[in-house]
């Protein structure tokens, strides 16, 4: 089912069963509070969460499915960042994910 996404006309709807099958798993919400932080190369998340680099792509992968996620490309590189319409469901501080049906807080410690 998918729900039309008042907060910006240029985005498109977002899928929620994607959404949340792309947030049900501690790995991806791992990487989604990476990329709060900053845009980072598949390599950069490898590095930081200390995750396999095929299983970052593979992660990356679901979490673009879901609408969390969009990359751009710099000569060789990808680099993955938060899309506006996940942004805009952000509260202030990027520690509370308002998806109107659920809240995801991600104010813990990752590990």
């Amino acid at each position: 089912m998918k729900r039309k996404n008042n907060h910006s006309a240029d985005v498109s709807p977002l899928d929620w069963a994607d959404t949340l099958k792309a947030l049900a798993d501690e790995s991806r919400l791992r990487i989604i509070r990476e990329l709060l932080k900053q845009e980072a190369t598949v390599q950069d998340l490898s590095k930081t969460l200390g995750i396999k680099i095929y299983n970052i792509s593979r992660h990356l992968k679901i979490l673009e499915t879901g609408g969390l996620v969009k990359k751009r490309k710099e000569g060789v590189f990808r680099f993955y960042h938060i899309t506006e319409n996940l942004r805009s469901r952000l509260s202030t501080d990027n520690q509370v994910l308002d998806l109107g049906c659920c809240k995801f807080i991600f104010n813990g410690t990752t590990k």
